[in-house]
């Protein structure tokens, strides 16, 4: 009897495992590690990085990296794109906002330290979050590798469109899901449309991260308005990441 439970306790736990199935990419449940995701949360890196004016997708990378140097865990990314009618004639309309997600307990929980939370956000929250509440997780698509209409827009920083071509389904914004070394959105593109921006070919399938690209987050995102050779990021980020 103590045999079948502990079975059927694994068949429910790999049930419940978080995957990104198109990049064969398995998040660590960090339950499986003793680890606190609020613990996590806390000792994300904040003191010291330009969160008003550094890059998103820069902070994202290295606090990803973070996760897996300091807790060897293997962390996703969570990308939102938005469409321009989201936004009124008097807001700044961005393009897409990033960061990172962790599995726990067969759930996940974004990771945004971008902003004063004082915990993780499942991904209905960050949704609402990001849109300051216009639209919930459901008014939203997840992109797959068969969305290349909307995956050539990762090339540019253009919003993505609300009505699509040839009848396919389109919405308030869009979710994307990828591995923790995934970097940017074109990352994203060259990988599923194997081009770069220029059409030429391409076989782009990272499988961690680069050491040149995180010193490059860790500097936009350690430096002032005067950018990092004034602001000392370089050496910063040099020390910063010695650290284990």
């Amino acid at each position: 009897m103590k045999l079948f439970s502990l079975i059927l306790l694994c068949v429910i736990t790999l049930a419940r495992a978080s995957t990104v199935p198109e990049y064969n990419f398995k998040l660590t449940d960090v339950s499986s590690k003793g680890l606190s995701r609020q613990v996590m949360f806390n000792k994300m890196k904040r003191d010291t990085l330009n969160l008003e004016d550094s890059i998103c997708a820069n902070r994202a990378h290295l606090w990803a990296y973070d996760f897996k140097r300091f807790f060897n865990v293997d962390s996703g990314k969570i990308f939102i794109f938005f469409t321009k009618e989201l936004w009124s004639k008097k807001e700044t309309g961005y393009m897409y906002h990033v960061a990172p997600y962790i599995a726990d307990q067969g759930s996940e929980y974004v990771m945004e330290a971008s902003y004063d939370l004082k915990r993780p956000l499942t991904v209905a929250e960050w949704v609402e979050n990001e849109t300051d509440g216009k639209v919930s997780e459901k008014d939203c698509l997840y992109l797959t590798k068969e969305d290349t209409d909307l995956t050539e827009y990762f090339y540019e920083r253009y919003n993505l469109p609300l009505k699509r071509e040839n009848g396919k389904k389109g919405a308030k914004c869009y979710l994307k899901k990828v591995p923790g070394y995934y970097w940017f959105p074109a990352s994203i593109a060259y990988h599923e449309l194997n081009m770069d921006e220029d059409g030429v070919s391409t076989s782009f399938d990272p499988k961690d991260y680069e050491i040149e690209d995180v010193m490059h987050a860790c500097k936009d995102s350690m430096s002032g308005k005067l950018g990092s050779m004034f602001s000392g990021a370089s050496a910063k980020c040099r020390e910063y990441l010695k650290r284990r």
